[in-house]
């Protein structure tokens, strides 16, 4: 799911998020956490990749061995990049600014 009210002012961004319904879905439909990841965290990933959207995390995902920790995994697995000040990965810029 994305939630609507979850917009970045400066981007527009939504972010994807089952919150109190990922246990409830995932007894629903009989799966694991794996499961969960791959059917729904992963689309929502590789659709953000395929626009070349920036992902800005709201805590820091380096070590996290959580989901976060393997989101941001998973992007920097499809060529992401990230930057701690900005706290965001996003695709590979060239000197120029340029995405490459």
């Amino acid at each position: 799911m994305v939630d609507e009210s979850a917009r970045d002012p400066r981007e527009g961004y939504k972010h994807f998020d089952l919150d109190r319904d990922w246990e409830k879905v995932k007894a629903e439909q009989g799966l694991t956490d794996d499961d969960m990841f791959a059917a729904y965290i992963v689309p929502f990933l590789d659709g953000s990749i395929a626009r070349r959207q920036v992902i800005r995390f709201a805590s820091d995902p380096v070590g996290d061995p959580g989901f976060l920790g393997r989101q941001f995994e998973y992007l920097l697995q499809h060529g992401y990049v990230y930057s701690p000040r900005e706290r965001a990965a996003s695709w590979p810029v060239d000197k120029t600014g340029s995405q490459v």
